[in-house]
C-alpha cells in the first residue's frame, strides 16, 4: 500500500513519493506537566511516522506507535552506534565513543555480557533494605527540619527525590558521598538542551577525569562496591578496557541517578496532583509496585531520546526511511498507544501496565531497570507510610532546557 493508501498491483513499480511537506518542529508539547500530549495522540492516529525538524538543525523521522517504536528499538537495521557517535540530528555531541549506549551488536553484546553480572535482579533486591532505610532517614531529616520552622512544609525535590538516588548511586559505585554535589552539577550539564557543545564537552571531560581516578583507586584497593566488581569482571579472559569502565560508570551515574531522580519527582507530583491517587496507596500499600509501573507508563517525561540511524532503506509504516536517516523512537508516545492500553490518558493505579517501554526495549533495554524500580517502590512506600497526610503546597516549578520533563521544585506540606 502506498502512502496515499492505494493498493499497488503485483510487479508494479513503486510510485514516486509526493513532494515532502516542511517538517514540523520537535520537541512537541510544553515543558510543564506530565499529562498526555494531544499532539502525540493526533500523530498516532494520522501520521505515526512523520518527519520533524530538530532544534539544533537537521531532521529525523518521529515514530509514535507502540508496535513501530518496538520495531525500531529491536531491528538491527536501525543503528544506535551511527546515531550516537559524533553529532546527533540536533547537532549535539551525544555519547562517549566507548559507551555501551553507543554500541551495536556484537560490540554491545560483549559489553552487556561483562557488566550485566554487576546489576542483576538479585543484587538490586539485596539493596532494597538499605534503600528503604535511606528513604526513612531522609524523611526523618526533612520532617525534623520542618519542625523547627513555623509549620510543616518542605521542597521534596532537594530533600528527598534527588538525594535518595544520588546516595544510592554513590554507594553503588563507591564514590564518596561528599562529592555528590559535584556529580549532580555534571549531570545537569549533560542533560541540558541549552548548554553549548563546549560546556557539555567540559562536563564530560571533568567527570571522565574524576571517574578515571576512581577506577584507578578501585583497581589498587578493591572494595565491596559495584565498581570494584566491574574492574574485576572477566569473561573467558576478556575484560572491560579503561575507557569502557569509565564510560559505563558515566552512563550508570546519569541513568541511575539523574533519570531516577526526575522520575521520582514526576510520579510524586502526579500522585499529589489528584489527592485520591496518593490516598489510594496510603490505604492499599500492596499496590505500590503495580502503581509504579502505571506511573512510569503514564508520565510523558522523556521526549527526545532513543535516536537511531537506518543502515539501509527500511519501510516503516507508510513511509520509507532512507539509509543514513535518523529515527526517533518516542517511548512516551508508545506508552499511550490506544491499541495497547484502553483509555491510555487515564492514570489508573490498579491497571496492569505490562509491556510499557519506559525502560526501553531490545538489546538496549535499561540494564539498571530493576534497581530503578526498587528505588521508586521504596520511596513511595516510605512516603505513604510516614506521611499519609502529604499534599501539595503550591504548584511545582518545572525544569527547563532539559531532555526530561520533571519538577525542579515540589513544595509539600503534611
Amino acid at each position: 500500500m502506498s502512502q496515499h493508501g492505494q493498493l499497488r498491483q503485483p510487479g508494479a513499480e513503486e510510485p514516486p513519493d509526493p513532494p515532502a511537506e516542511p517538517p514540523r518542529s520537535f520537541p512537541l508539547g510544553h515543558a510543564d506537566g506530565l499529562d498526555p500530549l494531544p499532539e502525540l495522540a493526533e500523530l498516532r492516529r494520522d501520521e505515526p511516522v512523520v518527519r520533524v525538524r530538530m532544534p539544533g538543525g537537521g531532521t529525523a523521522w518521529l515514530v509514535t506507535r507502540h508496535a513501530d517504536v518496538r520495531r525500531v528499538l529491536a531491528d538491527p537495521r536501525f543503528s544506535r552506534s551511527r546515531a550516537t557517535r559524533g553529532k546527533g540530528p540536533g547537532g549535539r555531541t551525544t555519547a562517549l565513543p566507548d559507551s555501551i549506549l553507543a554500541a551495536d551488536p556484537p560490540d554491545h553484546s560483549r559489553l552487556r555480557r561483562l557488566v550485566a553480572p554487576a546489576l542483576t535482579v538479585p543484587r538490586a533486591e539485596a539493596m532494597r533494605r538499605d534503600i528503604a532505610r535511606l528513604a526513612d532517614e531522609l524523611l526523618t531529616r526533612m520532617t525534623e527540619a520542618a519542625g523547627t520552622g513555623e509549620g510543616p512544609g518542605a521542597d521534596l525535590v532537594p530533600h528527598f527525590c534527588r538525594p535518595l538516588p544520588l546516595t544510592v548511586i554513590c554507594d553503588l559505585l563507591g564514590t564518596p558521598r561528599v562529592d555528590a554535589d559535584l556529580l549532580d552539577a555534571w549531570d545537569g550539564s549533560l542533560r541540558s538542551t541549552t548548554a553549548k557543545n563546549a560546556e557539555v564537552t567540559a562536563a564530560v571531560h571533568e567527570m571522565t577525569g574524576y571517574l578515571t581516578r576512581l577506577v584507578a583507586a578501585k583497581r589498587a584497593r578493591p572494595a565491596d562496591d559495584m565498581l570494584s566488581t566491574l574492574v574485576a569482571a572477566r569473561d573467558d579472559g576478556d575484560r572491560l578496557s579503561e575507557g569502557e569502565l569509565v564510560s559505563f560508570c558515566l552512563v550508570l551515574f546519569t541513568g541511575g541517578y539523574g533519570t531516577t531522580a526526575n522520575r521520582l519527582a514526576g510520579i510524586v507530583h502526579l500522585l499529589l496532583e489528584q489527592p485520591e491517587r496518593y490516598a489510594l496507596l496510603c490505604r492499599e500499600g500492596h499496590r505500590v509496585p503495580g502503581a509504579v509501573e502505571e506511573l512510569l507508563r503514564y508520565a510523558q517525561a522523556a521526549m527526545g531520546a532513543n535516536v537511531r540511524v537506518a543502515t539501509e532503506s527500511v519501510r516503516l509504516g507508510d513511509v520509507t526511511v532512507g539509509e543514513g536517516e535518523s529515527v526517533i523512537a518516542l517511548m512516551a508516545s508508545a506508552n499511550h498507544d490506544e491499541d495497547v492500553y484502553p483509555d491510555p490518558g487515564v492514570l489508573d493505579l490498579t491497571r496492569s501496565a505490562a509491556g510499557h517501554l519506559a525502560f526501553g526495549h531490545g538489546v538496549h533495554f535499561c540494564v539498571g531497570a530493576q534497581l530503578a524500580r526498587v528505588q521508586l517502590q521504596e520511596a513511595l512506600s516510605a512516603l505513604t507510610r510516614r506521611l499519609p497526610g502529604l499534599r501539595a503546597d503550591g504548584p511545582p516549578r518545572w525544569r527547563t532546557g532539559q531532555t526530561t520533563r520533571a519538577p525542579q521544585s515540589l513544595p509539600v506540606t503534611w
